[in-house]
């Protein structure tokens, strides 16, 4: 019986997982303003992330907030797939898949403040500004820990594995 990191990295299977995050990808693009949307930035402060979200209209917080709701938060969950089958794939190791789960808890933490900013508009709170970034930042130094562990697999891969 195959366990389920193997099902995972079966190639028809991140070839469907990675159409999906191309999907979910385009989907977002078309609903979450990319000039405000803080989850795209490495890292900002609580008056940063407040001035951009203050930049949306009331149609735009809305459209924010179900991109959020809607797009990113099964976002997280498809990339995750997606990258624990890739990084099982390449490396055969189950731990490396902490990678992606990570990035996904980090990822889904980031939203949740992101939803609890525009929940209390137009009151700021800005211990919840500073914890959002402290999640965005860290969501991006593990997406940069995944580029080079997937370059590095492939490297490996290709040039070394007998």
């Amino acid at each position: 019986m195959k366990s389920p990191l193997q099902i995972l990295s079966n190639w028809k299977i991140l070839l469907l997982l990675f159409a999906l995050v191309l999907l979910a990808n385009f989907l977002l693009g078309q609903f979450m303003p990319k000039e405000q949307a803080l989850d795209l930035k490495f890292a900002y402060s609580a008056k940063e992330a407040y001035d951009s979200i203050l930049q949306l209209d009331e149609n735009g917080l809305k459209r924010y907030r179900f991109g959020i709701l809607a797009l990113d938060m099964p976002y997280i969950l498809i990339y995750g797939l997606f990258f624990s089958g890739v990084m099982f794939k390449l490396w055969g190791r189950p731990w490396t898949i902490l990678i992606p789960i990570s990035i996904m808890v980090l990822d889904f933490f980031e939203n949740v403040m992101v939803l609890e900013m525009l929940g209390h508009l137009p009151e700021q709170h800005l211990n919840l500004g500073s914890l959002a970034s402290i999640f965005t930042t860290g969501k991006w130094i593990f997406v940069s820990i995944l580029g080079l562990s997937i370059l590095s697999g492939l490297i490996r891969n290709l040039f070394f594995k007998k």
